[in-house]
């Protein structure tokens, strides 16, 4: 069963645009995005760390069931069939496949974001508007 790892603090719909995919430096992918709230522009970025594999679903190549587990939320599945692969394949190959777990958040009218990961963090960083 699902268990919630985070929500996003506004609805997926407030977001200014799409949450815009990031490939980083040491296995760390981010989703990033802003709204607005109240008097404040604020910078929202979802970090995946120690991803071992990710994919992406477009909108009407989602199922149901991802909207209903993991709408605008990060939602850990637990031991699915795609990770209990990778770390089969890990372990093959002699690599670490301890802490691994499979994260998936859903947008409004898609995409579905899905991460082989290590860890999950979320930042927000605040910009005041400025008024002329």
């Amino acid at each position: 069963m699902a268990q919630t790892v985070w929500m996003l603090p506004v609805p997926s719909t407030a977001l200014f645009s799409d949450a815009a995919f990031h490939q980083l430096m040491g296995r760390t992918c981010a989703l990033a995005s802003e709204y607005e709230d109240d008097d404040n522009v604020v910078s929202l970025k979802m970090l995946f760390e120690g991803v071992e594999a990710f994919k992406c679903t477009y909108y009407r190549a989602c199922t149901i069931e991802m909207i209903e587990t993991a709408y605008d939320q990060v939602a850990d599945l637990g031991p699915t069939e795609w990770l209990t692969q990778i770390e089969s394949q890990l372990v093959s190959s002699r690599e670490n496949a301890k802490g691994l777990r499979h994260l998936m958040i859903y947008f409004d009218d898609g995409p579905c974001y899905e991460f082989i990961c290590r860890s999950f963090r979320a930042e927000e960083k605040i910009d005041r508007k400025i008024s002329l």
